[in-house]
């Protein structure tokens, strides 16, 4: 087995154990987000490596710059409390552009990139990327799970185009629980948020939700370390039409554990995740 497989191999173990739920507190939930990004970071930069760079200089560069990225998107997720706070969906927009920030450096990070060299930014299914190296580039691309994921929700509610400006997130509301199967405030499917409409002005609940969002993107690190493979593969088939798709693997690692923080509790917010999303929101009951 090559070293990059190992790494690879040892990071999904690792990621695939069910998360301590010791976090009480969004200081401790901010030192995971920052290991986080420096762990992915580094493991990225290092399956991304190209043949003449060294091990030691690579996963270092990696893992600061992951670091780095973690924080902030830290720091992302404490802006969205002021949403509640402050009775204000700007915060909503202040904190996507942070996020944002700090998920590019860390994608960047795990491609072996200089952090700077790419900016991205989502809006639902639609991602846009900034480049920066050398010259100025810009592309758009659909991530095709989210977008399949916005469709289904799409179909079954109402699209609150209002909201969705004012806060920057694909929103939605309903009147049933059809998309859990029991009553809630809001729910969050892919990066399409499901407003329920008795409390289609709770800004707390958005905040809860914009968080579940974000989390989505926490895993986007699984998408570059697949990344050269995947589209050499695709390439063969869609051609030209693969350089507007971002493949959102990530998805299908967060509902995993998602699920696997459900198993064996006690209480709704002993799953981590949800834990995550009350304390930045102060929604913990």
């Amino acid at each position: 087995m090559s070293l990059k497989l190992q790494i690879c191999t040892l990071l999904f173990i690792i990621l695939f154990i069910p998360v301590s739920n010791a976090q009480n507190s969004r200081g401790e939930y901010g030192v995971y987000n920052t290991v986080l990004g420096s762990v992915v970071g580094g493991v990225g930069a290092v399956i991304n490596k190209k043949p003449d760079e060294k091990f030691g200089k690579v996963l270092f560069k990696g893992m600061w710059q992951g670091a780095l990225g973690g924080f902030i998107v830290h720091e992302s997720k404490m802006l969205i409390g002021k949403i509640s706070e402050e009775n204000s969906f700007q915060y909503s927009w202040y904190s996507k552009f942070v996020n944002a920030a700090g998920n590019s450096i860390i994608e960047n990070a795990a491609m072996n990139r200089n952090f700077y060299d790419q900016w991205n930014i989502n809006f639902g299914f639609n991602r846009f990327e900034f480049h920066t190296k050398d010259k100025f580039g810009f592309r758009y691309k659909v991530m095709p799970v989210s977008l399949v994921l916005t469709g289904y929700v799409a179909v079954q509610s109402k699209f609150e185009w209002e909201k969705s400006l004012q806060t920057g997130e694909m929103i939605f509301s309903t009147g049933s629980s059809k998309f859990s199967g029991i009553d809630y405030a809001g729910v969050t499917i892919g990066t399409a948020v499901v407003m329920n409409s008795d409390y289609i002005n709770d800004k707390a609940t958005y905040g809860h939700e914009f968080i579940h969002v974000y989390q989505y993107y926490d895993y986007n690190f699984v998408n570059t370390f697949v990344h050269d493979p995947v589209y050499k593969l695709t390439d063969k088939w869609l051609g030209k039409a693969n350089k507007f798709i971002y493949y959102d693997f990530n998805s299908a690692v967060l509902d995993v554990l998602y699920s696997i923080e459900y198993e064996d509790v006690e209480h709704y917010y002993d799953n981590f995740f949800e834990r995550e999303a009350a304390l930045y929101s102060h929604t913990l009951h």
